[in-house]
């Protein structure tokens, strides 16, 4: 007996997409081995765990909706929790590969004009900081200084410029008391709401901030954020935008990024940096997309993204990805009173080892890359460019992306921004 036509064509139609079923999971099996990360590996279910773990660990309501307490009410920073034993090392000079000077090393000149990152040691020295920043007294002194607050992963891909809705404002005490331990907020100011006092409290600024200072007119000048208020303002105030306050809980930390030329000092706590020479990853044509497949999981959009210490923990111990920071980046750990400076264009990812304070500032460095004065005087309330670029599918540009002359930008291959 014949078989009806249609039995026949359905049966054809499950044979073959039986095969490009099959066709199709091999070349998933083949991208996955190629970027060194198994299936299950999932951003989802790396936020969900996230979730889970900081909801078990924290209980009790604490004045967020979902009735989790995710205050820091310690009396000191150091009684926060630290991953020190996971996420700690010696900077053994075949890791770190990072040169480490003093202050009178720094100050000479040639090292924040050259294009290698070094670590330089008690930068903090006789801050006030260090004792105005403490938990407790910050807490007293600054409890109103006003800031934005934003999921390090998402501001590490787009930037804290260009953040817009990302960012949510915040207080230092309200992000202190009950937003610190949420793996999803992290503390970034946008410098001019600081208080002038906390600025203060970091003086001497390291050089070439503190000489900028003395004359701001003498170069070009940074830009504010344009994402909250910006007022006129006196010229020689214009350098406290570009000098931010950081503080964030253990294994927090911004994503791969990169900017201009800056540097970041540490009061309290520890940071782990993870840099990529610019070198290698730029503009390279026999190998063009090393920079995404060191940071990302799958050949995906940046959205996907994995929190940094999720990097560490299951991208990192890839042989090809521990080879490239071997043989053309550093990892290095960044103790209290040490500044890292990282040049223009290293891409770089950071996570905090215990709760971490810090200052980061880009004033002085780069100064032929900065903006006009009128710049100064946008205005908040309006829509700008970077409202319409704020989808998640946005891949970012370099922080110089308003600068003609700028040959660094990445045509979208790249994250921005962050520290």
């Amino acid at each position: 007996m014949n078989r009806p036509r249609t039995t026949v064509a359905a049966l054809l139609l499950l044979i073959i997409g039986n095969i490009t079923g099959q066709m199709v999971v091999a070349a998933e099996e083949r991208k996955e081995e190629e970027w060194g990360i198994k299936n299950e590996t999932t951003l989802a279910r790396v936020v969900a765990r996230l979730e889970a773990q900081i909801k078990n660990n924290r209980g009790g309501g604490g004045g967020n909706d979902d009735g989790v307490d995710y205050g820091n009410h310690n009396l000191r920073w150091d009684d926060g929790p630290s991953s020190w034993e996971e996420f700690g090392h010696d900077n053994d000079p075949s890791v770190c590969r990072m040169q480490t000077i003093t202050v009178e090393e720094w100050e000479s000149g040639r090292y924040w004009r050259g294009n290698v990152p070094v670590m330089v040691k008690n930068v903090t020295a006789g801050w006030a900081a260090n004792v105005n920043w403490e938990l407790e007294e910050m807490l007293r002194r600054y409890p109103d200084a006003e800031a934005t607050m934003g999921d390090g992963r998402r501001v590490g891909k787009i930037g804290p410029d260009a953040a817009g809705r990302l960012l949510s404002p915040t207080t230092v005490r309200e992000f202190i008391t009950k937003h610190m331990y949420n793996p999803f907020k992290y503390f970034f100011d946008r410098k001019i709401a600081i208080p002038k006092g906390m600025l203060e409290d970091c003086r001497p600024f390291p050089l070439p901030t503190r000489k900028f200072l003395d004359d701001p007119q003498s170069g070009e000048i940074y830009a504010p954020s344009k994402k909250l208020r910006v007022n006129p303002i006196n010229p020689r105030e214009r350098w406290r935008d570009h000098l931010a306050i950081a503080i964030g809980a253990d294994l927090q930390g911004l994503s791969f990024h990169y900017h201009g030329a800056a540097w970041n000092a540490v009061i309290f706590g520890k940071k782990r940096w993870i840099l990529y020479d610019p070198r290698r990853w730029m503009d390279n044509e026999d190998e063009p997309n090393l920079q995404r497949r060191l940071a990302l999981a799958t050949d995906d959009s940046w959205d996907t993204i994995l929190p940094t210490s999720e990097w560490i923990r299951q991208l990192y111990p890839d042989p090809w990805r521990t080879n490239e920071i071997r043989n053309w980046g550093m990892d290095c750990i960044q103790h209290a009173g040490t500044m890292m400076y990282v040049p223009k264009g290293w891409m770089h990812m950071v996570v905090n080892i215990g709760d971490t304070v810090s200052v980061i500032s880009e004033v002085g460095l780069d100064m032929g890359k900065g903006k006009n004065p009128e710049d100064f005087l946008y205005d908040p309330d309006a829509k700008s460019s970077s409202d319409d670029d704020e989808s998640e599918d946005e891949e970012g540009s370099s922080d110089d992306e308003n600068n003609d002359d700028d040959d660094d930008d990445d045509g979208g291959k790249a994250p921005v921004r962050g520290a």
